[in-house]
């Protein structure tokens, strides 16, 4: 009698080792399995108003993308400081596409006329970074085999995933950005959630260079 309760206990430990190992396997491959946060910054999604900001330095600026849809791109573009509306991705003047928690750029096998790239420079302070390394190496979008679209392998995982909270915090990492228009800008995300702890707001902060120099600082007088 006590082999067959001692062989029950031990089969019902297994199987829930097994169904805590499928659970796991499921929120690694589905980072939002939880649609809402809780103890992170949310931001509301920034007016729509591009305008041009020509040649001069940008930032810091604090921008939210409303990406919440699951079906729609949204598009920004660093020259405008604002999401845009793109009705050919492939033609179109954007630096960013954004859906959910994914990052693409308009380059590559994105967008095969563009010239978009990230480097990423890990271990610094945005506040930090002054300059474009003239050693940074910018990666535009490719393809995989075992993906279905394509992706950009610098910003792809710029978040951590937290099982006990069920969220996705920003890694600390500055990204610096080749834009559409030949110059730079440098960025770093902020958070992924919206007023009301809904996931799909993307908050970045970023500086962007519009004289077409590598320097994120204003000149001296």
């Amino acid at each position: 009698m006590m082999r067959w309760v001692r062989y029950l206990v031990g089969l019902i430990s297994l199987c829930g080792l097994v169904l805590l190992a499928g659970c796991s396997q499921e929120a690694e491959s589905n980072p939002e399995a939880s649609e809402q946060a809780s103890d992170t910054a949310t931001y509301s999604p920034s007016p729509y108003r591009p305008e041009e900001v020509g040649e001069r330095l940008v930032g810091p600026v604090v921008y939210t993308i409303d990406a919440r849809s699951k079906e729609m791109w949204m598009y920004f573009d660093f020259s405008r400081g604002s999401v845009v509306i793109v009705d050919d991705p492939k033609t179109g003047d954007w630096d960013l596409s954004i859906r959910r928690h994914v990052i693409r750029t308009n380059g590559g096998a994105t967008g095969p006329n563009g010239q978009v790239a990230i480097s990423a420079l890990e271990g610094q302070e945005f506040s930090d970074v002054t300059r474009v390394p003239d050693e940074a190496e910018f990666i535009s979008d490719v393809r995989a085999k075992k993906r279905l679209h394509p992706y950009n392998p610098v910003v792809d995982k710029w978040y951590k995933y937290s099982y006990t909270t069920n969220v996705l915090l920003p890694k600390p990492i500055v990204y610096l950005v080749r834009t559409q228009d030949g110059k730079y800008a440098k960025m770093r995300i902020v958070s992924y959630y919206c007023k009301g702890n809904l996931s799909g707001c993307m908050t970045i902060e970023y500086v962007y260079q519009g004289d077409g120099s590598r320097t994120f600082t204003v000149p001296p007088a």
